[in-house]
């Protein structure tokens, strides 16, 4: 796991400056390029986003959420009372969902939906009743790009708990903030926990929930450290860094040095592609359905065997 202080050091490392060369921006710029080319090289799975709003009658578009990129699934309820989602249908041409529009009229729930523009979904046909939480949209958030430097605070905890704890603020002027869900990471350095974990939750300027149970000890005044972290993963947090080199010494024109870290980098998103442009393992794949007989086939093939 390495997160954003982590990386901007080594690339500063590998490149031969410091901190407060006017070059650092330009590092820092192209680790954030090189971590977008790895979300979108396994379409952002690891990022999706879900949004639920309410379903209102007789209407038909409904504004997109400021940070979605790409919507990946449109679902919606049945009923105001059911239990009921079903997937609605993408129409991808705008021919084709004017076509359908010409005939308009509403019914129980909506069975299409339509990207109109960049800021707006559109339904058909409109749903006769408001379902509140009755549209759910799953999508690929924009990518937000990392520059906060890694700090350190202090948090009471209780082992097995999710809720981290700072009532004074101590060491974060104003408290825990809402942008701390964005890929903010945050590891004990007062006990033998070597573990990260990613924020899941700001509750209030004093409590944040975490996504997993803490398996550090119990304790008040624990001091922790909070840093933003790639969201895809960990073993190859390590290759943007090779993407800012390469482009570094590109523009210095040390073809050499920027030739062998473009390879390093390039070699790294093709495994990953590899290892995760699939949401599944590879393993057994679907064992047992492929070329399975009906059972008249079946019945066939045992009279054949018989007359053998």
């Amino acid at each position: 796991m390495l997160t954003f202080s982590q990386r901007k050091a080594q690339a500063a490392k590998l490149c031969g400056i410091n901190y407060l060369e006017p070059e650092m921006e330009i590092i820092i710029s192209n680790l954030n390029m090189a971590d977008k080319l790895f979300e979108n090289a396994a379409r952002r799975s690891w990022t999706r986003k879900e949004k639920i709003a309410k379903l209102t009658a007789g209407k038909q578009y409904y504004q997109i959420a400021s940070d979605m990129h790409r919507v990946s699934s449109v679902r919606c309820k049945t009923a105001s009372n059911g239990d009921v989602i079903v997937p609605l249908k993408e129409v991808q041409s705008e021919y084709e969902w004017n076509k359908l529009n010409s005939y308009p009229f509403e019914a129980s729930y909506p069975t299409h939906y339509f990207i109109r523009g960049n800021d707006e979904i559109g339904i058909y046909p409109c749903p006769s009743e408001t379902i509140n939480d009755g549209l759910i949209v799953s999508y690929e958030p924009r990518i937000r790009d990392m520059g906060i430097d890694d700090f350190t605070f202090t948090a009471d905890v209780v082992q097995n708990g999710v809720n981290i704890t700072n009532p004074d603020n101590t060491g974060l002027p104003g408290g825990f903030k809402p942008y701390m869900t964005e890929n903010f990471w945050i590891k004990s350095n007062d006990s033998e926990d070597g573990n990260w974990y990613k924020v899941q939750k700001v509750i209030d300027t004093s409590t944040m929930q975490i996504d997993n149970n803490y398996l550090g000890p119990s304790g008040n005044g624990v001091s922790f450290t909070m840093g933003q972290v790639p969201p895809y993963p960990e073993e190859y947090h390590e290759a943007p860094i090779y993407y800012a080199a390469f482009k570094f010494f590109a523009m210095r024109k040390d073809t050499d040095s920027s030739a062998m870290y473009r390879t390093l980098f390039e070699d790294a998103l093709d495994q990953y592609r590899e290892t995760y442009g699939s949401k599944t393992t590879g393993g057994v794949i679907n064992p047992g359905c492929y070329d399975v007989p009906n059972i008249t086939d079946v019945f066939k093939m045992s009279q054949l065997t018989e007359g053998l």
